[in-house]
């Protein structure tokens, strides 16, 4: 990644500065029940949030491209999943029991099974099989952030070679996938899904010109900043669980 010095774009580390900070406005959004209380601001969090996991699963196929040690990449990923589960289901569904099937509950589980899948089609070259792979491993994220779209999209960036086609076509995908999905929602009940709503997921197109303009660079990356993108996701989760229980 860091063979050739390129200027200029955005390298990994802003890119996932920008994955953060739109992560930590979805989840104040939707956690704090921000609705309730001002639908432009709630409408703000959501359409900014929907840049974090495009981003994400674009810099875990470019990670999975240049690491040197797959399997301690997914072992990361697993570790995370299994420490961010509690303070995922306790901010989202705020249950006092606990079952396995919360273990698959965010999004370090859906990165995951993208990886895991992506590394399968690396063995098996078979346009039937693989795509046998991708129903099996979006299945496998039913009950996880970003269900069933999240490992697609993956597989799209894995897939597709042209530059510009890898970006754009898995994200108009995506979009159409949710857009659908809400719309479906908002027909059946529209008391749970306002209208509005499904406005937020054309925030996606965002990260188009984002992922057109990365340069292939990890940009800083010392290891406080490496296990410190990791930390964040179920450090502020269970920061808003306790701001939330503060304000009651």
């Amino acid at each position: 990644m860091d063979s050739e010095k390129v200027t200029g774009g955005f390298d990994a580390f802003h890119l996932k500065v920008v994955a953060i900070v739109a992560m930590f406005l979805n989840h104040l959004g939707s956690g704090l029940a921000i609705d309730k209380y001002s639908e432009a601001l709630f409408f703000f969090t959501e359409f900014i949030g929907k840049l974090t996991f495009p981003i994400m699963a674009y810099l875990l196929v470019e990670g999975f491209r240049y690491t040197r040690n797959k399997v301690k990449y997914g072992s990361r990923l697993a570790l995370f999943s299994v420490i961010s589960a509690y303070p995922f289901q306790q901010l989202f569904y705020a249950s006092g029991s606990f079952s396995p099937i919360q273990l698959v509950n965010n999004i370090f589980f859906t990165l995951l099974m993208g990886l895991i899948l992506i590394s399968i089609c690396e063995k098996v070259n078979h346009g039937v099989l693989q795509g046998l792979l991708v129903i099996l491993f979006s299945g496998l994220t039913m009950f996880s952030d970003w269900p069933l779209i999240g490992v697609l999209l993956i597989y799209g960036f894995y897939r597709i070679k042209d530059a510009k086609k890898r970006v754009i076509i898995p994200v108009l995908y995506t979009l159409a996938f949710l857009v659908f999905i809400m719309l479906s929602g908002y027909f059946y009940m529209p008391e749970a899904v306002p209208l509005y709503t499904i406005f937020t997921g054309f925030g996606l197109l965002l990260v188009i010109p984002l992922l057109l303009n990365y340069n292939g660079q990890r940009g800083y990356s010392p290891q406080w900043v490496k296990w410190g993108f990791y930390l964040f996701y179920p450090v502020h989760l269970m920061l808003l669980v306790f701001i939330r229980n503060f304000l009651g």
